[in-house]
């Protein structure tokens, strides 16, 4: 059986939201009688009456004293349900709709001045929990339907900045939202502030998104199992490669076998320029959780989340060169000597560090070492080159920077076929 639901509740009312209150918008009848054929629309007159729901009671006020009648009648049969005349000349008159039925449809006709006022309203019963104004309910479940919209709007052609296709505004001082949406089929929840817009699930865009700010949450009381980060975060970090690329237009189904939809827009500007960024496969087996499945198959980047992993590498390497530095000022007092006299080989940190053209490598060779060599290898593994030590004892090896990329390099002391000691040194622009 096709499984459909269509609910349609129009109001022929603005469904304006004060307190409680729940207000229908009333017409003059274009009849002479008390018919809800007319079309409702804002208070079209001085003379029209004014008429709400509020704790079970219909409420009317009329701008002058008049006597009046009030009827209301369901909307499927046209049957009165409630009728009641008032005889005394009031501004204000009410009177009880609690027999109605929830969420049920009724014609209101209110005879004022000799004239009759007619309106359309769904009885939904206000709350100080809750207050509901509907003006328009759709319930779209149709699978035989190559599109559903709960709701479409369009707009265009007034001036320039000022076409809304949805506009939401939260009033009052109270927490809320102008617009809420959620792809979990859910009703919402309190917002906990004021907000334009809230959204329950994923965003998702094909252009840019424009801010002023962006907050991620970060308070330690909304976290658990919170843990210092062990070094280690450098090495991992240099294993991550960094591109320049340009995006490629790709087509996405759009229900329509005759046409294609590119998943970005053309005329955004987007796919013409040279973007910079990482490989979400690459990230994925260094950081794992770093990278998410999309709905769609293809991996995103928390890069946000990175940011936490470079603060950490750039301690990381403050504290190499604080111990360096250290090195350095005890050569620089006197150590230098005792070292000469040493049967050890050493080697000390290049000087300067980082550096941009040339630095200097120094090491202390003994004499009774047959063979010493000097090897260089990027991040990588990979042996840039390697120089035989012909001197011995005080030995400085000059490095030159231009035939190096700026990056992190290593470099180490052999002696008679055994690895003395393996430094880092940075060359950057």
């Amino acid at each position: 059986m096709k499984r459909i639901t269509l609910t349609l509740l129009i109001a022929l009312f603005a469904t304006l939201a004060l307190n409680a209150k729940v207000y229908i918008r009333l017409v003059k009848s274009t009849s002479g009688g008390h018919t809800s054929s007319a079309k409702a629309g804002i208070r079209t007159s001085v003379y029209a009456p004014l008429a709400y729901i509020e704790d079970e009671r219909l409420c009317i006020q009329f701008p002058v004293s008049t006597v009046s009648s009030v009827v209301i009648t369901n909307d499927s049969t046209d049957v009165a349900i409630l009728s009641e005349t008032f005889q005394v000349e009031s501004t204000d008159v009410s009177m009880s709709v609690a027999t109605l039925k929830q969420d049920h449809a009724y014609n209101l006709s209110v005879n004022a001045f000799g004239t009759w006022w007619v309106g359309y309203f769904d009885y939904v019963v206000s709350s100080a929990e809750q207050s509901i104004q509907k003006g328009f309910i759709g319930t779209i479940d149709d699978p035989d339907k190559e599109r559903n919209y709960g709701l479409y709007f369009v707009a265009g052609n007034a001036s320039p900045g000022w076409n809304y296709g949805v506009s939401g505004i939260v009033s009052g001082q109270n927490y809320g939202t102008g617009i809420y949406g959620s792809s979990l089929q859910d009703e919402g929840f309190n917002t906990g502030g004021r907000f334009a817009g809230l959204f329950h699930g994923d965003i998702k865009t094909t252009d840019a998104v424009y801010a002023s700010a962006y907050n991620t949450l970060a308070d330690s009381r909304l976290n658990k199992d919170m843990e210092q980060l062990e070094n280690g975060s450098l090495d991992n970090l240099m294993q991550v490669s960094v591109f320049k690329y340009g995006l490629k237009q790709f087509d996405v189904d759009n229900g329509d076998n005759s046409t294609s939809l590119g998943y970005y827009n053309d005329d955004s500007g987007i796919l013409d320029k040279e973007h910079y960024g990482l490989s979400g496969q690459e990230i994925q087996q260094i950081y794992p959780n770093l990278v998410t499945q999309n709905q769609d198959g293809y991996l995103s980047v928390n890069y946000v989340e990175m940011v936490p992993l470079l603060i950490q590498s750039i301690k990381e390497l403050k504290t190499e060169l604080d111990n360096t530095n250290a090195q350095l000022e005890l050569l620089k007092t006197g150590t230098k000597v005792a070292i000469r006299m040493t049967d050890q080989a050493v080697l000390f940190q290049n000087t300067p560090n980082p550096f941009k053209t040339n630095c200097i490598v120094k090491c202390i060779i003994p004499q009774n070492v047959k063979e010493a060599l000097f090897c260089l290898y990027d991040y990588s593994g990979r042996q840039i080159e390697c120089l035989e030590i012909h001197d011995r004892d005080n030995v400085e090896i000059p490095v030159d920077g231009y035939g190096l990329e700026p990056g992190i390099y290593l470099y180490s002391l052999i002696t008679d076929g055994e690895i003395v000691d393996t430094k880092r040194m940075v060359r950057i622009e």
